[in-house]
């Protein structure tokens, strides 16, 4: 039997509680909370209740994110209903997909143990809140009359399993591809860009990072390689707290005037609707309105979507293995074909 550890520490949950990865407010809002369905969209062997889809955890740790969950509820509820939100809102709503992306990785472990003892996770979700570059881009999608519900992509991916920092998750008809890792999105927000990494210790993850200077103003695209749908609204968030003693961090002043806590290196949010340009930063008390035409796509779009922003992500790391190099190649060849295949 695989040892126990909770999801939020990674230590031996103490007054052990039970997480819901996927929170049961949400179960509820899609009406899904009796119903089975894939663990991985759109197919996977393993069915599940997602009011069963739940792991332990320490109750200390699952109540301080407990605190996360009501905060977000309405948020997210706003998203879904297309309604304003601010850019404290935004920043939250990506703390919460963080913790949900590392989350469904973690569940692999329990559903699968021989994964855990292959790659030896040596991060949880307290440890990845919040911590690196963010985006999260937004679109409605044209559901065809299916219903609603709640599915996620790419969390059962070869290179999520070694590098879980992008899948996309299904609420309803809201398409949300989220991705976090660092140098994502700083150096083209004008923000300082790690220039060089190098492991300390590959067994226990530290890295010492060298840092460059900022530009000190946007260019677009965000991600170079990555252009959101037309009728999408995308969020992105630099993220520098480890960081935060370096001069060039420390005592940049447009760092300071596009953040929300400089001293800690989180930076502000930036939004930008559509896909041509017009990024601008939301100041904490800042609105933006969520509300985006349906797109008409497939189920083969949104996975090669997935598989696209895995690999991007994995790129533009500073730190990466093999393993992971040799998966993120066989993507390139799997998107190459798909691509080609669709142009015919």
């Amino acid at each position: 039997m695989a040892e126990k550890f909770c999801i939020f520490c990674g230590k031996k949950p103490e007054d052990k509680n039970l997480e819901h990865v996927i929170p049961q407010w949400l179960i509820r809002l899609t009406g899904r909370e009796r119903k089975d369905v894939f663990v991985n969209f759109p197919e996977d062997h393993k069915h599940i209740n997602f009011l069963n889809f739940k792991f332990p955890a320490c109750t200390k740790c699952n109540s301080q994110y407990a605190i996360l969950e009501a905060k977000v509820k309405p948020i997210l509820i706003n998203v879904l209903d297309g309604k304003t939100i601010t850019g404290a809102d935004a920043s939250l709503l990506m703390d919460w997909f963080d913790k949900v992306r590392v989350g469904l990785w973690l569940t692999e472990m329990y559903l699968n143990p021989g994964i855990k003892e292959d790659v030896q996770p040596h991060f949880y979700i307290d440890s990845r809140v919040a911590k690196t570059d963010r985006m999260l881009s937004i679109q409605r999608v044209d559901m065809q009359g299916k219903g609603h519900g709640i599915s996620f992509i790419g969390t059962n991916s070869d290179l999520f399993k070694y590098f879980p920092s992008a899948f996309t998750l299904l609420i309803n008809d809201v398409y949300f591809i989220n991705a976090a890792t660092h140098n994502l999105v700083s150096p083209r927000l004008g923000f300082p860009t790690i220039n060089k990494a190098e492991f300390l210790d590959p067994f226990n993850g530290k890295v010492l990072y060298t840092m460059g200077q900022g530009r000190h103003k946007i260019a677009n695209p965000i991600i170079t390689t990555f252009i959101p749908n037309k009728d999408s609204i995308t969020f992105y968030q630099p993220i520098l707290k480890e960081f935060t003693i370096d001069p060039l961090v420390s005592n940049d002043k447009y760092v300071i005037e596009h953040s929300y806590d400089a001293q800690n290196g989180l930076g502000g949010v930036f939004v930008q609707k559509g896909n041509v340009g017009n990024t601008r930063y939301l100041s904490q008390n800042d609105k933006t309105g969520t509300k985006t035409k349906d797109v008409s796509t497939t189920v083969s779009n949104m996975v090669m979507d997935t598989i696209k922003i895995q690999k991007i992500v994995h790129d533009k790391s500073a730190v990466k293995s093999y393993e992971t190099n040799y998966i993120a190649n066989t993507y390139g060849k799997i998107l190459e074909q798909y691509s080609k295949t669709k142009q015919h």
